[in-house]
């Protein structure tokens, strides 16, 4: 009930897990930074590998869209960044696949409950 009551506000309020919504974008994107941090120290453009972690985060963020946007090339990317044939087929890192699944399962909730407050709201009485 605890974690009703914070992300929707018992089906009251849509605001309030929209704002979880698009604050979690930044979290995943803070997270999937440290986690392949080791692959990013070692990648030649480390400009355009934040930008396909910030693409990968802003993706998995809206439900069952997210793993359909991210191709093969866009994994191959972000977990061989000098493209070099000895880490095909890219592996991803320990914890790299629990933090998406995480991902896209507190954005089903999110979006769940944006729903939920907007029935509530305009429910006919």
């Amino acid at each position: 009930m605890g974690v009703y009551w914070a992300l929707a506000d018992y089906g009251r309020n849509f605001v309030l897990p929209t704002a979880w919504l698009i604050s979690s974008v930044f979290f995943f994107d803070w997270r999937y930074t440290k986690v392949l941090a080791p692959l990013m120290a070692n990648a030649p453009n480390v400009d355009k590998y934040e930008q396909a972690l910030g693409m990968l985060a802003l993706g998995n963020a809206v439900p069952f869209v997210g793993p359909l946007t991210i191709d093969a090339k866009i994994k191959e990317f972000l977990f061989c960044p000098n493209n070099d044939a000895s880490c095909l087929p890219p592996i991803p890192p320990e914890g790299f696949q629990f933090l998406v699944i995480f991902q896209n399962l507190f954005s089903i909730i999110c979006v769940f409950f944006i729903g939920l407050a907007l029935r509530n709201y305009f429910r006919i009485k």
